[in-house]
């Protein structure tokens, strides 16, 4: 984990390409993981898995004991078969006020 607390996973094709990734942030004995992601002509090749392995063992050799993740429902396998369980369900939300009331 670099000394501002984040850490990132970046996995690259033979041929030098984008594959997957993703990075977790530290607050004590929290993380907050973000951007996981796996290019789509990647998917299906235990990369994501890879991935979250991967910042779930930095994150507790760090003395991270919690971890927080909003994902998607195409994520939600993965990170459960990875022992996540949902909390609470989430909502994406958009808002964009009209000129009326700004």
């Amino acid at each position: 984990m670099d000394p501002g607390g984040v850490s990132r996973v970046l996995v690259r094709t033979h041929a030098g390409h984008f594959a997957a990734r993703g990075q977790i942030a530290r607050a004590g004995a929290h993380v907050v993981v973000d951007q996981v992601e796996t290019a789509a002509e990647q998917r299906r090749k235990g990369l994501g898995g890879l991935v979250m392995r991967t910042l779930q063992n930095t994150a507790y050799e760090a003395g991270a004991r919690t971890g927080l993740l909003v994902g998607t429902p195409e994520g939600r396998a993965l990170y459960s078969s990875l022992g996540w369980t949902v909390h609470a369900p989430m909502a994406s939300l958009w808002y964009e006020p009209s000129d009326a009331a700004r």
